[in-house]
């Protein structure tokens, strides 16, 4: 008799180590697929441009919240772009992003500076003027710079 209920008793463990290993193969599946959507480079919709009454604001999805881009009395908004998680403002004066994560930041135009192409995809912003190369992180909210070559 007590081979009997020491072969249930080994039965119910190896069904519950087998249960147990199925939870751990399907907790790294999972974990693993998250890392591969992360690798793949898809970044969700997350930051929109919105202007109303002659305002110009950034809907954050991410963050469930709306973000003014206050505008000085004589400058206005030349250009725009928008990618999923970061937007590029250009008005007459300064150049503007705004970083899901990090919100407006903004640098001076150089007198006479032409912008050539704005670029705004995922977390990035990539301008080309006349005399910079410019880039904005929406993570950090850091941009960097690099003077171009005078042309001759």
């Amino acid at each position: 008799m007590r081979s009997r209920s020491m072969g249930a008793r080994e039965a119910r463990i190896g069904r519950g180590l087998r249960a147990a290993g199925l939870c751990c193969a399907l907790a790294c599946v999972v974990a693993l697929g998250g890392r591969v959507a992360a690798q793949s480079g898809y970044v969700p919709k997350q930051v929109h441009l919105v202007t109303d009454n002659g305002k110009l604001f950034a809907s954050n999805v991410k963050l469930n919240r709306f973000d003014e881009l206050k505008l000085d009395a004589q400058e206005r908004v030349l250009d725009q772009q928008v990618g999923a998680a970061v937007a590029v403002v250009i008005t007459n004066q300064r150049i503007v992003a705004y970083g899901v994560l990090s919100g407006w930041r903004s640098i001076d135009r150089m007198p006479s500076e032409q912008v050539e192409s704005i670029t705004a995809e995922d977390y990035a912003g990539v301008i080309v003027t006349s005399s910079r190369l410019l880039n904005f992180n929406g993570e950090t909210g850091v941009w960097a710079a690099q003077k171009r070559a005078v042309a001759r």
